[in-house]
């Protein structure tokens, strides 16, 4: 089966409506990202992929989890649970690291059963909600954490074998590429005010609309740190799974929520 739905999704936390008090702020994102979990869901996945840019994060390789179950304890109200698939997991890592891509397995708890569970933070949380969490049945999970201190081209070359094994599997398989923007719109956020935050959203709109994630491999390395984003090693892993399985992109929406942009897209064949 190939890949049947793929997507950039922002983690911004006041996407979730059960913990903001104001359901206007942003609702152009919500309103988008709810939209597409009814596509997805219309879809019916088997198993969905998280590229989450936080998550747990090891030294000089990417990481993929293969715990059994995954638990994202949210708020009172909003609390999400997984079943993983520790079986995609290890095919991904193996053929990662057969084409020379550095790749830790990781596993939380115990060695199995019960209390073999990773905790799920903001990165995957949020999307999941939307992508997932209510759907019936609900799919199963595979969660991968890039490295930013690795080069680009490991980020691809993984994304690359993560199609491969995507395209030798029988099950029905979505691929989400969590991902905030740029970091530095706001003089007052926490990374300051950049002109490059602009600079850096407009480029990665420019890239999804044309259809040239490939060309993120050549960005300019000062625009990124003085950008501040962590968009760009999901949206990698993303353009090298597509690159194994072609699909028609398309931008749904912008926004600058505070100071990151956020933004969402699809691919679908």
């Amino acid at each position: 089966m190939t890949l049947i739905y793929a997507c950039i999704a922002p983690h911004a936390g006041d996407l979730i409506p059960e913990t903001v008090e104001d359901k206007n702020k942003i609702a152009l994102t919500r309103q988008t990202i709810q939209e597409m979990g009814w596509h997805l869901q219309a879809l019916a996945p088997e198993i969905v992929i998280v590229i989450n840019p936080h998550g747990f994060r090891v030294e000089s390789a990417l990481s993929i989890c293969i715990a059994e179950r995954a638990i994202g304890d949210w708020s009172p109200d909003v609390k999400l649970e997984f079943d993983l698939e520790p079986g995609l997991a290890n095919a991904i890592a193996d053929k990662a690291t057969q084409m020379n891509v550095p790749v830790v397995k990781y596993i939380y708890g115990s060695s199995s059963g019960e209390s073999c569970y990773i905790p799920l933070d903001w990165g995957a949380v949020v999307p999941l909600y939307f992508l997932g969490h209510r759907f019936d049945p609900k799919p199963k999970l595979v969660h991968i954490s890039p490295m930013r201190t690795l080069p680009l081209p490991l980020h691809y070359g993984f994304g690359r074998a993560l199609g491969q094994v995507i395209k030798q599997s029988s099950q029905r398989i979505a691929l989400i590429a969590s991902a905030d923007q740029a970091h530095a719109h706001q003089a007052d956020g926490p990374y300051g005010f950049d002109p490059a935050a602009d600079e850096y959203d407009a480029l990665m709109q420019k890239t999804i609309r044309t259809g040239q994630l490939d060309h993120l491999l050549s960005i300019d390395s000062t625009l990124v740190e003085n950008a501040k984003p962590d968009s760009l090693w999901p949206t990698l892993i993303l353009a090298g799974a597509l690159n194994e399985n072609p699909m028609q992109g398309k931008l749904l929406s912008y926004e600058v929520n505070e100071y990151f942009g956020i933004l969402c897209a699809e691919y679908q064949t």
